[in-house]
């Protein structure tokens, strides 16, 4: 069930989609939907879980275990490769799902926060990992670059699925790569 629900929130939005929409597309029935989620908002919470765990856990090619130059640059274009993949057609799910959710669902914006919080702390352990080894100038924050990468993956995610062309989000990309190149010693 949730990774049907994944897959219709991330094409069509929470919003979008509707519970007997996911209970036809998994085979399952109400019974097994209230027993286990209560909720569509639970189903939701369920399925942020999910993503987060198989992100977390090295089961999806966005690649947050950056450790070099190289893994960075790797990074921005596993998403790049992902949106080709879709045909341009879909943006991160976190982001979508995210987009959806209103002001009174503070359990589901906490799976977000949590999710952004964790993937920013990954990326600022890299930065701060490299400024230690005297691999970026002293004045660089790491804090910033990771909230830099982080805006321009969704950003140009978002652009890239609006505009059906990865030319906004590739030249982002470099520039922000050409920027970061350049606090390097």
């Amino acid at each position: 069930m949730i990774s049907c629900a994944l897959e219709l929130f991330h094409t069509q939005g929470v919003n979008a989609t509707s519970v007997d929409q996911i209970l036809m597309r998994s085979g399952t029935g109400k019974g097994q939907f209230s027993h286990y989620f209560k909720t569509k908002e639970g189903l939701v919470h369920a399925t942020l879980q999910f993503i987060h765990e198989a992100i977390k856990n090295g089961q999806t090619p966005t690649g947050y275990d950056v450790k070099s130059w190289k893994d960075l640059d790797k990074w921005f274009k596993n998403y790049i490769e992902f949106q080709r993949a879709t045909h341009l057609e879909l943006s991160c799910p976190v982001g979508t799902i995210g987009n959806d959710i209103t002001n009174d669902q503070d359990l589901l914006r906490q799976d977000i926060r949590l999710f952004l919080e964790w993937a920013r702390a990954q990326l600022t352990r890299f930065f701060s990992d490299k400024k230690a080894a005297g691999e970026l100038v002293s004045t660089a924050k790491p804090e910033a670059l990771a909230d830099l990468c982080m805006t321009v993956m969704q950003g140009g995610m978002l652009l890239t699925k609006i505009k059906r062309d990865p030319d906004i989000f590739e030249n982002s990309i470099s520039q922000t790569l050409a920027y970061i190149k350049s606090l390097r010693k």
